[in-house]
């Protein structure tokens, strides 16, 4: 009796050292995000959280992603710092918050860029990245997962409407860092460079004139409140990754890296850019109207003229190229060779 018991005891001890290894095997993975756009925004009901989703459905629902969206867990201008040192797990990147981390990827902001849409411009970079080991070295310390990038950017400003390069003189404009720096100031502005959750009140408060934003930006962080006028040029393009802490990553099972690839990378990338930002235009203008309207406000809109286009073009357009591509070739990077390959994806790529 005695020894059935043993059996049986030794049986059980077994049994739960076998569920005990099936439970850990089938442990959740949990990966922090964040994330500085708030969560009831087009961009994060549409770009992100779809995205999101896709991550976890292609794991079978074996990782799951903890949000933690309007700064909640680290600001949007310390995002790249807390991927790197593993504050956060994974973040959403505005790029253009940290000037000369990824020089040769701002090749995507040089002004007045012909590109098509965000995910056009979002998947050339992927494409870029791929072939540049230069550019491959600029997100060595993280995994990026996506690129994606703004449609060409146009202007908004609280005092004044600008209609033309002389109006720029001396507005104290929110920019990023880059490019987009150097064309403002080539046509007379004082850029700033500031956190896109900070625009509001500091164009509330007259600390800044004006920000250079794609349409999107105006309903995430209901800008339209605080601008007047919205002065409708491309100018520049921005860009961004969700990128991951590497040590993270490379502590995920191989299969479950390879299911988080495959919704990210290239297609992975233009969709994101698609769904992010392309697909504001039509229904969050006309929404905006509306809570223009009934908020009383104010937002007078002007369409630039083609030949005052040409004279921004002709003062902050090619100049700002070529400075950008001596200042990369002093540096030893192939900015002449990135330049020329963006131009011809531009003519090829949907």
């Amino acid at each position: 009796m005695k020894r059935l018991s043993l059996v049986v005891f030794i049986g059980i001890f077994l049994m739960a050292g076998i569920c005990g290894d099936a439970l850990a095997q089938q442990k959740v993975i949990k990966i922090t995000y964040s994330d500085h756009n708030p969560p009831n925004a087009w961009c994060t009901v549409n770009g992100t959280e779809p995205w999101l989703k896709r991550i976890e459905k292609a794991t079978d629902g074996k990782v799951k992603i903890e949000r933690y969206y309007a700064e909640s867990l680290a600001k949007g201008t310390d995002a790249w710092m807390g991927i790197k040192t593993g504050v956060v797990d994974m973040a959403w990147c505005a790029q253009g918050y940290w000037a000369g981390v990824t020089p040769l990827s701002d090749v995507i902001t040089l002004p007045f860029l012909p590109f098509k849409n965000g995910r056009q411009a979002g998947g050339i970079l992927w494409k870029l990245r791929e072939k540049y080991p230069e550019i491959q070295k600029e997100y060595a310390d993280v995994h990026v997962l996506v690129f994606h990038a703004t449609p060409p950017i146009s202007l908004i400003t609280s005092k004044k409407p600008v209609k033309t390069m002389e109006d720029l003189k001396g507005l104290k404009l929110r920019v990023l860092a880059g490019p987009p720096t150097d064309v403002f100031k080539a046509m007379g502005a004082v850029p700033v460079l500031l956190g896109m959750p900070d625009v509001y009140l500091a164009m509330q408060k007259g600390t800044i004139d004006g920000s250079g934003i794609p349409l999107g930006t105006l309903e995430i962080f209901n800008l339209y409140e605080v601008a007047k006028y919205w002065t409708h040029v491309p100018i520049t393009t921005s860009y961004f990754t969700v990128s991951m802490n590497k040590a993270k990553w490379n502590s995920l099972p191989p299969d479950i890296q390879k299911a988080i690839t495959s919704v990210c990378g290239y297609e992975g990338s233009r969709t994101y850019a698609w769904d992010f930002h392309d697909s504001y235009d039509q229904p969050v203008r006309k929404e905006m109207a509306d809570w223009v309207k009934k908020g009383g406000q104010k937002l007078e809109e002007y369409d630039l003229p083609k030949a005052e286009l040409n004279r921004w073009i002709e003062a902050a357009g090619r100049p700002v190229w070529d400075r950008w591509v001596a200042g990369m070739e002093a540096k030893g990077l192939p900015g002449k060779a990135v330049l020329a390959d963006t131009l011809k994806l531009i003519e090829t790529e949907p």
